[in-house]
């Protein structure tokens, strides 16, 4: 099984790599997004709107990812055929990916909340006297500081999102683990270990590079901090 590994297996294997990737990048981008917008309203005055992204938080922290990829899958169709839409014949990654993104979203959120919670209050009063509206403040006050102090989270955050892409092949949506699970299947269970050694290496890769790049961003942030301090 070890002759085959790298001209036989890895090669199929990384044909679905652009799968995974895809089943990361496109839930980070919106997970961030949404999970922005989830903050905005969460440090401003409790009201209905702030109530109602508390629950969404809470259920979506509180409750396994695996189950909310099901309900996804199953429930959603079913939400959409009662007003007259038929999506059932939609993509599984599809599915995969809005329940990644809602997940991460609230993830964000919190984690973006506490880098403002931690943000010196003067510094922000600071900004507004010198005469910065509150759309520069935001911008050159209060945003630089959020991400330095959460930057570290939504790299752990990045990290954990793109092993889950692994747990796509439950629902159908084929990445690099489910490719390697129709292999040994293919072979009867034959060089099972081996199979999944070679996936372990290249998700272990991947991550290594998402932390790499994480680091490199935080400490450009903290160079350009020297500069203009």
């Amino acid at each position: 099984m070890p002759s085959d590994l790298l001209t036989d297996v890895l090669p199929r294997i990384l044909q679905y790599l652009p799968a995974t990737l895809l089943y990361w990048i496109v839930p980070s981008a919106l997970g961030l997004l949404f999970g922005t917008l989830l903050c905005i309203v969460r440090v401003r005055r409790h009201n209905a709107l702030y109530w109602l992204c508390t629950v969404f938080i809470s259920f979506f922290r509180g409750t396994p990812g695996i189950v909310q990829i099901y309900l996804v899958f199953f429930g959603l169709p079913k939400v959409f055929y009662l007003f007259g839409f038929d999506i059932d014949d939609w993509d599984p990654g599809i599915f995969f990916i809005i329940v990644t993104a809602m997940n991460l979203s609230c993830f964000v959120c919190e984690t973006l909340r506490g880098g403002y919670l931690g943000v010196d209050k003067g510094q922000i009063e600071t900004g507004l006297s010198i005469g910065y509206s509150r759309i520069q403040n935001f911008v050159h006050v209060i945003a630089p500081q959020t991400i330095k102090v959460a930057i570290l989270n939504l790299k752990n955050l990045e990290i954990d999102v793109l092993k889950d892409t692994s747990v796509a092949y439950t629902i159908g949506a084929i990445e690099i683990l489910g490719s390697a699970k129709a292999i040994i299947s293919e072979q009867y269970g034959t060089g099972q270990l081996w199979i999944l050694g070679l996936v372990a290496v290249i998700y272990f890769v991947l991550c290594t590079l998402v932390e790499a790049g994480f680091t490199f961003a935080s400490h450009r942030m903290e160079r350009y901090e020297k500069r203009y301090a």
